[in-house]
């Protein structure tokens, strides 16, 4: 037998094992957010609809928002193991669907798919290792779950760029299939854990409310950059607020609320809810467009634009790794999204000022900061959310955070996207005389691009850095209000012992 890990019931290597496996199944779900980066350009040029590329993205963080919630009260009534092959085998076949697509109609349907499998995963995993690890050693490990992530943005640009450079794009969402099935034999055995089952009603109108609200004020910001003015996307709006009232008015009587609104007057998971939005409409939100910029403004190869946003990843894995153990070490986790903010606006605001000739070593430190003021934000949080609450809430507050991590990007991505789109169908008509509703058909692959008429070449070139420029702008602002809440997240002490040690007692003690 191997020797005991300070987890009841686990020795060390059945105790790695399991973090093992979840981490493998993080990088995994991770991977397909960062692999479509430097793909979209290529993908969107072949369908002829660029002004759908934020789409592609939103389709999968918004239905990895409306499914987490839902997934965390259920991975709290049938475990985590069940739950998690549900969510794989429900990843794998959007995989297959997102490859087979035909148009960019049935590739957004399919990422929304692969989105609600896809986006479950990280909230199973880091409920798993909620249960199972105390507070104050959490820091030690989450680590290595970042540098699951860490590991899939450093990979999936470049991976994407060489399969695109080399391949066809549908091996974009192929090559996730062996990948699932190695993952899933893993973590059918190594995800065996004690886990004491409770008796929950679903909260299915808070879900079908939830869902319909997200749906609804998604789509209705991704409508209005034809217009806000529009009847259809005014009465979204309307729907999208409505339902999201009569939601909370459900889960105020629920007796299993999907969101426990409670949640809500514990200011530690309040105010850790608020920084995870405010740095998933950064991270999640805004990622993609750097490899835009660098791929149709600068007119580089998917590969090479994969391999620019490398300092950003580093400021992510410094982040993950330096914070996790210093929080580890001091149990304290209040001053790192205080300077991971400070510094993502440093880095935010010397990013809005790119144009078409920007020297790429003038980015490295700022996207550097940008990474770990991001990272700095995941990694407390995540710890500072998960001591603040019992045992039996761990599940539905660890897909709280998610939740709003996801919600985040979501709500960015059609933000950005809207920006980006306004920003073309004025620029390039201003610069060539075509008309607006043309304007964004002369933005294809970079090849594509660098052959057109100089004037035009110029205008695309021009028009796309100045659309990222002022969506990081945005980003700026919305850090600098993560910073306020930062100085605001309460600190409290780091528990010593996991939640599954509490729970195995009081079953012990009603035994």
């Amino acid at each position: 037998m191997g020797a005991e890990s300070t987890v009841p019931g686990f020795t060390k290597r059945q105790l790695f094992t399991v973090l093992g496996a979840l981490a493998l199944a993080t990088m995994l779900a991770s991977l397909e957010t960062s692999i479509i980066a430097t793909a979209l350009p290529t993908i969107t040029g072949e369908f002829n609809s660029f002004e759908s590329f934020a789409w592609v993205g939103t389709a999968y963080i918004v239905t990895s928002a409306i499914g987490t919630p839902l997934i965390g009260k259920l991975s709290d009534i049938f475990g985590r193991r069940t739950m998690f092959q549900i969510t794989m085998g429900i990843f794998l076949v959007g995989s297959l669907l997102c490859g087979f697509s035909q148009s960019m109609g049935q590739l957004i349907a399919a990422r929304a798919l692969q989105g609600l499998g896809g986006g479950a995963v990280q909230a199973l995993a880091f409920s798993v290792m909620g249960d199972i690890l105390p507070p104050r050693e959490r820091g030690r490990y989450i680590g290595y779950f970042t540098l699951a992530f860490v590991g899939a943005a450093l990979l999936g640009p470049l991976v994407g760029g060489l399969i695109i450079d080399h391949y066809s794009w549908e091996w974009i969402f192929w090559i996730n299939v062996p990948a699932v099935l190695v993952v899933g034999t893993i973590t059918h055995f190594a995800l065996r854990l004690p886990f004491t089952r409770r008796e929950a009603k679903i909260d299915y109108s808070g879900a079908v409310l939830l869902s319909v609200s997200i749906g609804g004020l998604m789509i209705a910001l991704e409508e209005g950059r034809h217009g806000w003015a529009q009847s259809h996307v005014l009465a979204l709006l309307g729907v999208g607020v409505v339902t999201l009232l009569l939601f909370l008015k459900v889960e105020q009587r629920a007796t299993e609320p999907m969101i426990p609104l409670r949640l809500f007057r514990n200011p530690v998971v309040l105010a850790a809810s608020m920084l995870g939005l405010c740095a998933g409409i950064i991270s999640y939100g805004a990622g993609q467009f750097l490899n835009l910029y660098f791929q149709d403004s600068q007119l580089i190869s998917p590969t090479e634009s994969g391999l620019r946003t490398i300092p950003q990843m580093i400021g992510v894995t410094a982040a993950t790794f330096g914070v996790g153990r210093l929080i580890a070490k001091t149990g304290g986790y209040k001053k790192y999204p205080i300077v991971g903010s400070a510094l993502a606006v440093v880095g935010l605001l010397a990013i809005s000022r790119i144009d078409g000739g920007t020297a790429y070593w003038t980015l490295v430190v700022p996207m550097a900061f940008l990474g770990f003021g991001s990272a700095s934000i995941f990694t407390s949080t995540s710890i500072a959310g998960q001591n603040a609450v019992a045992f039996h809430d761990m599940g539905v507050t660890t897909a709280f955070l998610i939740f709003f991590r996801n919600f985040g990007g979501s709500f960015g991505l059609a933000i950005y996207g809207t920006i980006l789109n306004s920003t073309i169908r004025s620029e390039i008509p201003a610069r060539t005389g075509i008309a607006a509703d043309e304007a964004a058909s002369l933005i294809r692959s970079p090849r594509e691009i660098a052959l057109l008429p100089a004037r035009q070449r110029d205008a695309v070139v021009d028009s796309v850095a100045l659309g990222v420029g002022r969506i990081y702008l945005v980003c700026a602002i919305v850090m600098g209000v993560a910073l306020i809440i930062a100085m605001l997240l309460p600190e409290t002490p780091l528990r010593m012992r996991a939640g599954l040690s509490d729970a195995m007692e009081e079953e012990r003690a009603k035994a």
